[in-house]
């Protein structure tokens, strides 16, 4: 079976850096190397591609903001949503919230 491309935002490199390294998260965080080591290997992934906010962006963001009721914590989640839409890509997320926001292909992780 042939690998799809898989679209990846640095911003979500940033957000697993803050989560896996925080101490309020994890017991035992990973260290900072760890991280920064693990994210290099998502980013040299031959079918990964980066995906970058363009024209239309800041339109569809402000959309899914007014129609899935996006405020304070879930304006990132709609941010990102924005991201998959744009560049026509499913999201793939274990956050359910993600259903809150219309013309939004995503799934949980196979």
């Amino acid at each position: 079976m042939a690998s799809r491309a898989n679209g990846m935002a640095a911003q979500v490199l940033g957000a697993v850096v803050r989560v896996a390294t925080h101490p309020k998260v994890f017991r035992q965080p990973s260290s900072l190397d760890e991280v920064i080591a693990y994210a290099g290997t998502l980013l040299r992934l031959p079918h990964r591609i980066t995906i970058q906010a363009g024209e239309g962006h800041w339109r569809i963001f402000a959309r899914l903001c007014r129609e899935g009721d996006a405020r304070g914590n879930r304006v990132p989640d709609a941010w990102f949503a924005a991201l998959a839409i744009e560049a026509g890509c499913e999201w793939i997320t274990l956050d359910r919230d993600y259903a809150r926001f219309p013309g939004l292909k995503w799934r949980t992780p196979e």
